[in-house]
């Protein structure tokens, strides 16, 4: 590393001092920046080209090492230049030692040591950071108003709330954000998650272009669901008549009410149009925040006005799927008024039973019963009554009764008649049969002391298994089964039932010992 040199004259030009021209090749200048910074001088930069600071640099070592009239120029092999070199080959020894890192940016090379390489990777880490940040914000932000219209779906908020948005969406023929972008989105956004935990570039490298495309993507298409949905709320409210306008307007319609004949009160009197008193209500109820300055979105008023008084509205379905503490509610309502008809269940187990068929294969039972509510409460908002959620529940718990007393109790009671008989054909046709013989293995038994033996057995076995076929429905049936099918689980489960078996066997053994039959 003695060789170290430069080809031609670096500095000022043109020179003010006597020598060769100066040349400023740019090799030459990358070599006297880098000799400048080895003797503390800098940093310089890594331009090629000659600039004011490079001059200012030669000028000012050039007053270090004495001389009295700088020139601002290093000549090859000259005063300037041997005094820069001894800790230029130094550094350039010392650097040989250190392990270097490459990396491969647009095409180049570039090697540099690993404190180095630490440090811009520190540099692209911090910098990076705030907007990986941001975007996983984004993330979140996107998937909170997208959790807001799911929850109102999924009944969360309430029924009521669920039948208003599915007046705007199926009203207005919105689409809902598609799950596959929200859950790839969640996926993407997790994943950059850990790895700007990591501080990993490789993985922010490979985490990073997936994150934004997914969250961009579920973004854009949550962007879309609330332009459809606004619009199309902004239409149903035009339809059900909730704007401010129409918020100002009850002042004059409360100010002037017109009696018609017939005996009716001013408050019913009010009621025209289809329209009912929970409208008026809740057109002041709006016209209250509108005059108090309170912001009111679309989506506002047509819950507003939908819950008090329009919920006549749905004609369609709710599609969604009914929350299991709905289900533990209604269930909770119904079943002590369904128990006197399913005698073999206790009230607790009945309601048990009545909640996991009402949250399984019972879904379509919830919301038919549901659609059948909003029409009855949507004859009673014509005739001037605001339904309440109270309201809403009951209702739906009395037809929930009327469905469940007609299917799923039916099918329970006619299942208890016939499983009362069909439980002592299969202990008299299949298990004592196959038990007798085990244990008698074809010893000779007068029937008629056989018959007394086999009445003393059935007595004594058969409630326990009369209750064994109770218990297996009870366990395993869905709900949804009818008659047959449910004595079939109780069958299958009797003929399968170690217990009864061993008590069967037991049985036989004390009526052997009773009538004095030897043992075999």
């Amino acid at each position: 590393m003695s060789d170290v040199k430069i080809t031609a004259p670096v500095g000022l030009s043109p020179r003010e001092s006597d020598g060769k021209p100066v040349k400023n090749k740019p090799a030459d200048v990358l070599v006297i920046r880098q000799m400048l910074e080895a003797n503390k001088i800098g940093p310089l930069g890594t331009s090629p080209k000659v600039d004011t600071g490079l001059l200012k640099a030669i000028e000012k070592y050039q007053k270090k090492i004495g001389i009295k009239k700088p020139d601002q120029v290093i000549d090859p092999g000259q005063r300037t230049f041997l005094a820069l070199k001894p800790k230029y080959v130094k550094a350039l020894k010392d650097a040989a030692k250190e392990p270097r890192v490459q990396v491969t940016f647009r095409g180049k090379q570039i090697e540099c040591t690993q404190k180095e390489f630490e440090a811009v990777k520190k540099d692209v880490i911090n910098n990076l950071t705030p907007y990986m940040k941001s975007l996983i914000s984004s993330h979140k932000n996107a998937m909170s108003t997208y959790e807001d219209y799911l929850d109102t779906a999924m009944l969360k908020d309430g029924l009521l709330k669920a039948v208003a948005q599915v007046i705007i969406i199926e009203g207005g023929g919105v689409t809902m954000p598609k799950n596959k972008l929200a859950l790839k989105s969640i996926s993407a956004s997790g994943k950059l998650e850990r790895a700007i935990s990591s501080k990993d570039l490789a993985l922010i490298d490979a985490a990073l272009p997936e994150a934004e495309k997914a969250i961009n993507a579920f973004q854009a298409d949550l962007l879309r669901f609330l332009r459809e949905f606004t619009g199309s709320a902004q239409t149903t409210v035009v339809v059900l008549g909730v704007s401010s306008a129409v918020c100002f307007a009850v002042v004059g319609a409360l100010a002037t009410p017109v009696l018609i004949a017939g005996g009716m009160s001013a408050g019913g009197a009010a009621v025209t149009s289809g329209a009912g008193v929970g409208i008026l209500q809740s057109a002041s109820q709006e016209l209250g925040k509108h005059a108090s300055g309170n912001k009111v979105t679309a989506w506002d008023s047509i819950q507003a006005v939908v819950i008090d008084g329009t919920i006549g509205g749905l004609t369609g379905g709710i599609g969604s799927k009914i929350p299991l503490g709905w289900c533990d509610d209604a269930a909770k309502a119904v079943a002590p008024r369904l128990a006197s008809k399913v005698p073999f269940m206790a009230t607790k187990q009945l309601e048990k039973f009545i909640s996991n068929y009402l949250a399984g294969s019972g879904q379509e039972v919830i919301k038919s019963a549901i659609n059948e509510t909003v029409k009855m409460l949507g004859e009673s908002v014509k005739k001037g009554k605001a339904p309440t959620q109270k309201d809403f529940d009951k209702a739906v718990q009395n037809i929930l009764y009327s469905a469940l007393l007609g299917g799923l109790v039916k099918n329970l009671g006619s299942f208890q008649k016939k499983w009362a008989y069909k439980n002592k054909d299969i202990l008299q046709g299949k298990i004592l049969p196959a038990r007798w013989d085990k244990a008698t293995k074809g010893m000779e038994i007068p029937n008629t002391l056989k018959a007394k033996m086999w009445a003393d057995v059935m007595n004594k076995v058969s409630d326990k298994s009369l209750q064994a076929g109770f218990d297996a429905v009870i366990a395993k049936s869905s709900g949804s089964e009818n008659e047959a099918k449910l004595g079939k689980i109780a069958e299958e489960a009797l003929k399968k039932d170690k217990a009864i078996q061993k008590l069967v066997d037991a049985e036989i053994e004390k009526a052997l010992k009773k009538y004095k039959v030897p043992a075999v």
